[in-house]
């Protein structure tokens, strides 16, 4: 029986199709079936040649791989450089471009600064952030990324503005999260109003809030120190999923990381990651989860059942 991914195995997208063939070819284990598979899904659907002659235009300028036509070898590494180029192409991996920030952190870096008005502030990896002032308001603007905010020597109102909503502090310290339109807001100390057009929710300490393409979910519980570890230089697990934990990861590190398999991407991780050694977690999980990691350049990893 064939291997290839199906809507209902969890690869609905050509992409998570081309990460699925990606791995099978560069490492050899295809079959016959496979190849002929593989090559019913390139005559399938005009967009999947478009693709992959637009990624072997961007990939033929690259001298990091000799091919070589008639080598078995050549052909997987040249099938896989494409995909690579390909994921490169969609923006994996590519933090967002805000011309405009007046801060900003590469990734895998953590900086801290003093704002306007002396509140401190602990960017995340990734991060970039404006100021903004007006009508006696001072805040910030967070375009993506992670920021905690001391506002406990704050002598007036501050808030965080991110992905349509305010946050509003009047002191303690809190934490903003806004990756992929998605903004989660921890308080750790005194209290936030976080607004959204017309829904509002007061966000006290040991508390979260996140908010999603206009909608604000409910206020919850949560672990602080766990939360709120990436300060320390550490990411903390208790029973994640996989596929979270993966994301996660890909924040402090360049590359995409790919887990293929709702089955995989479901299994639950409890460990503690130091953020100076995030490429160590991955062969590790690999043990003690049964688990093949393949790493294709700097750039891909793909985990997959072993």
């Amino acid at each position: 029986m064939t291997r290839f991914p199906n809507p209902d195995s969890g690869f609905q997208t050509p992409t998570e199709q081309a990460a699925y063939w990606f791995a099978l070819l560069l490492d050899g284990s295809e079959t016959e079936e496979d190849r002929r598979a593989f090559a019913s899904w390139i005559e399938k659907d005009p967009r999947n040649m478009t693709a992959f002659n637009e990624v072997e235009r961007l990939w033929s300028g690259s001298s990091s791989l000799h091919l070589a036509a008639n080598n078995k070898v050549g052909r997987r590494a040249f099938l896989g450089g494409t995909v690579v180029a390909g994921i490169l192409a969609t923006g994996w991996g590519v933090q967002r471009y805000h011309p405009t920030a007046d801060f900003r952190t590469a990734t895998g870096e953590r900086r801290e600064l003093t704002l306007p008005g002396g509140m401190r502030a602990l960017l995340a990896s990734g991060t970039t952030m404006s100021l903004v002032s007006g009508q006696g308001l001072a805040g910030v603007e967070l375009h993506e990324g992670e920021v905690w905010f001391d506002h406990s020597k704050g002598n007036r109102d501050f808030f965080v503005a991110a992905s349509g909503a305010r946050s509003w502090s009047r002191g303690g310290s809190f934490d903003v999260a806004r990756y992929d339109d998605q903004t989660t807001v921890t308080v750790e100390q005194g209290s936030v109003a976080v607004k959204l057009a017309d829904q509002a929710r007061l966000v006290s300490g040991g508390q979260a809030v996140t908010y999603h393409h206009g909608k604000m979910g409910a206020v919850h519980d949560v672990n602080i120190a766990n939360a709120l570890a990436w300060r320390d230089g550490r990411l903390v697990f208790v029973g994640d999923k996989l596929g979270d934990v993966a994301r996660i990861l890909e924040r402090w590190q360049s590359g995409k990381i790919i887990v293929i398999g709702d089955h995989v991407a479901s299994r639950k991780v409890t460990m503690s990651v130091d953020l100076d050694r995030t490429r160590d977690v991955l062969p590790t999980l690999a043990g003690a989860l049964s688990l093949k990691i393949d790493q294709f350049t700097d750039y891909l990893t793909v985990i997959r059942a072993a």
